[in-house]
């Protein structure tokens, strides 16, 4: 009897270890499902926010513009390109030292004379001046001398000039026998200089004398 039962067990033990042992197995064939929406880690397609950043990137590094390509597109722009630069200043300064003296006119005529350094304010034995470089700028609204305006100027490269207003003629005999009149009668006309500015604002009436500009 006691060899019966212990063969029972040994058969059902056996009978259980199978189970257990196909139950097993049978739960490790089962593989999750993967849905095809889910990206592999090793994919190379970015996220929205990596994207986004990009996008914000590019956007960023387009708008931040080289300066010089920048400054050159803002000239390019105004009413006054195709020309230099020294006919554009010429042009402005012009119609800034029109406005100065409340002439509503446009000139007929330009003209343009670069003087050196140690340039004489009057043409005269016994003148006085200027050290720096300087710009004598004859415009006129008719071409009569009565019509004519003469300015002679130096930049300060900041925007700005200093001026003095030359005579439209030297009729007085000392210009040319009495030196030491015509010394001081130059330094009062250079204490009398003006610092004008220059600005921008003026460049659609400066676009419309700027082809009369004749450089000497």
């Amino acid at each position: 009897m006691f060899a019966l039962t212990a063969c029972s067990n040994s058969k059902t033990s056996g009978n259980q270890t199978k189970k257990e042992s196909s139950s097993i197995s049978s739960k490790k064939e089962e593989k999750p499902s993967v849905s095809s929406s889910k990206v592999p880690l090793d994919s190379k397609t970015p996220d929205s926010k990596t994207a986004t950043a990009e996008s914000m990137n590019n956007s960023t590094s387009s708008s931040q513009a080289d300066p010089k390509k920048s400054q050159t597109a803002k000239i390019s722009s105004t009413p006054l390109s195709g020309y230099s630069t020294d006919q554009m200043e010429y042009a402005r300064v012009t119609e800034a030292i029109l406005k100065y003296y409340n002439y509503t006119y446009q000139p007929v005529s330009i003209s343009v004379v670069k003087n050196g350094v140690n340039h004489q304010v009057f043409p005269f034995s016994g003148s006085v001046v200027v050290p720096q470089d300087t710009v004598t700028l004859t415009f006129s609204s008719d071409n009569t001398m009565a019509g004519t305006m003469i300015v002679t100027y130096s930049s300060n490269h900041n925007g700005s000039i200093n001026f003095y207003k030359d005579p439209n003629h030297y009729q007085d005999e000392r210009y040319l026998k009495d030196p030491d009149w015509v010394k001081e009668e130059s330094q009062k006309l250079l204490n009398s200089m003006k610092t004008l500015e220059i600005p921008t604002s003026y460049d659609n009436e400066a676009s419309q004398i700027i082809s009369k500009i004749d450089i000497k």
